[in-house]
């Protein structure tokens, strides 16, 4: 497996802030007095009835016409034709009679008692409002109650992720173009089920976003800020899931007795439904969602990783979790996604054909990288504390070997490889993955430089697909293999001066790729 780019603040569409919910408790508000409640909405629409004076004056108003008030109408005569219009004089007490009449049917001001007791409102007199009880039930010893106030409740903020058009061409490019390849054949997988899954885990989402748009950076670097915001926004939500399950899985794993996870007895593939115990429960076995989708994130940060000039260390982390994941999963029994293409030989069978065939890689080649790696034998053979590095390197020799015996033989030593890394105990993966490990440094630039010269072997892989995109469509490295220069350009500068003159022939491999792309039969870069 090979593969993927990094999230960071990106440019996609922010989340809307949303607005807050006000909810009701519904079992105080089936205690409440609804009459009260009706009520006092009806004083509101009376006391604006009562604003204006000069409905409550005109006969023709139809209601609220007062007929005392007529008398302090002056009485309107008809006027004669041609008759001037004239206004008659008011004495004094007259003009006092009208403004003491016109205060009296001036409504005091008051201020409107909007959370009073429930026997104040039926009363409809004004509550004080005052706790525990208001005065005017206290004088009359009545019970006081109040109705509950409603609860504010504010809706969690970037509750609903938002994404932009952006991200939906990012998203269309992996449909269409750079879905992974890996597990071998399950190609199907990561353009309908996977995608249906991300719909609902979002760090599954960004997964995805990061490592297309990391593809679409080979034509447009500006893309670098959204690939890196998707990919932080997908490994933070992620990191927590993970940790968990690291620590339960050796003794998990050694528990159920499947560190070969496989059921069969007979050697035959494993079924994806057969629990650790023995015979596969359809019926009972239940597909943890969650557990799909966060191996699917992690084959997809992986093959994002590739993508990033100093993302080996990352790449190798999450070709951990994958199998992290699809041990717990295992060992709970739950339906695993790509089971089909993970447990037992079903890949080794689809790509077998395709390999064995295959000419051996130059021999040139061949010999130049067996005797650099030799070269690292006395850093790491018979050293006390560097029995880590040791079998690191024996595996790259083996490796070496087997590129003059068979290249399919080959190809099955890289695969070994891997499975040690997955394997390792942290501590030491840790120990292998230190900046500061000069040896594990070394012995990761040949590592590398041996999968340059095997470019042909591991480009194969593409043969056992069960799709590919359109020639139009075709992927800067469709393979995930380590096909960019990237890891090995970073690696080879972090080698210091002590140490350089263990580190030439990765130093000439990488010369050969920068002079011709297609050096070592390479196709895809």
């Amino acid at each position: 497996m090979q593969a993927i780019p990094n999230l960071g603040p990106l440019g996609y569409g922010q989340p809307t802030a949303a607005l807050p919910m006000l909810p009701f408790d519904y079992d105080e508000m089936d205690q409440a007095e609804y009459s009260a409640y009706l009520q006092d909405r009806n004083d509101d629409l009376g006391y604006l009835a009562g604003e204006s004076s000069e409905s409550a004056m005109s006969p023709s108003s139809g209601t609220g016409f007062n007929p005392s008030l007529q008398l302090l109408a002056p009485r309107q005569q008809p006027l004669a034709p041609g008759a001037a219009l004239t206004v008659p004089s008011r004495g004094k007490a007259s003009q006092e009679a009208q403004a003491a009449a016109k205060q009296r049917l001036e409504r005091r001001g008051h201020t409107k008692s909007r959370r009073g007791c429930f026997n104040c409102k039926r009363r409809r007199i004004k509550c004080q409002e005052t706790r525990p009880a208001c005065g005017h039930c206290v004088k009359q010893g009545l019970k006081c109650e109040y109705p509950a106030l409603p609860r504010i409740v504010h809706q969690p903020q970037h509750q609903i992720p938002v994404f932009s058009l952006q991200d939906m061409r990012f998203f269309h490019h992996f449909l269409t173009s750079c879905y992974p390849h890996h597990p071998i054949g399950s190609e199907e997988l990561w353009t309908h089920e996977i995608p249906c899954l991300s719909e609902k885990y979002e760090y599954l989402m960004h997964a995805i976003l990061g490592y297309s748009a990391s593809e679409l950076m080979a034509s447009d670097r500006s893309l670098a800020e959204a690939a890196m915001s998707h990919r932080l926004k997908a490994i933070k939500a992620i990191k927590k899931s993970l940790s968990g399950a690291t620590t339960n899985t050796a003794a998990a794993a050694a528990s159920s007795g499947a560190a070969t996870l496989d059921c069969s007895s007979s050697g035959a593939p494993s079924s994806s439904s057969c629990p650790p115990g023995g015979a596969a429960s359809n019926d009972k076995d239940v597909m943890f969602e969650e557990g799909n989708a966060l191996m699917a994130t992690c084959v997809a940060l992986t093959y994002q990783s590739v993508l990033l000039d100093d993302g080996m260390a990352e790449y190798l982390t999450f070709i951990r979790g994958v199998m992290i994941v699809a041990i717990q999963m295992y060992i709970k029994g739950a339906t695993i996604l790509f089971g089909d293409y993970l447990l037992g030989d079903r890949q080794k069978e689809v790509l077998q054909p395709h390999m064995e065939g295959l000419p051996l890689i130059d021999a040139g080649w061949t010999e130049q990288a067996v005797r650099a790696v030799e070269g690292l034998r006395g850093l790491v053979e018979d050293v006390e504390g560097r029995e880590v590095e040791s079998r690191y390197w024996e595996l790259i020799m083996e490796i070496g070997r087997m590129l003059s015996v068979s290249s399919w033989k080959a190809y099955i030593a890289l695969t070994e490889f891997y499975t040690w890394w997955m394997m390792l105990p942290h501590e030491k993966f840790q120990a292998l993955i230190d900046p500061g490990n000069q040896v594990a440094i070394l012995l990761a630039t040949h590592w590398i430089s041996v999968e340059q010269i095997m470019a042909t072997i591991t480009e194969a892989e593409l043969k056992g697909a069960a799709k590919m995109p359109s020639q139009e469509h075709a992927p800067r490295t469709s393979t995930g293999n380590l096909g960019n220069l990237g890891w090995l350009q970073y690696l080879n500068s972090q080698v210091d001066s002590e140490h350089l003159v263990y580190n030439q022939w990765p130093v000439w491999v990488e010369e050969q790729r920068r002079r011709d792309r297609g050096c070592f039969g390479r196709t895809i870069f």
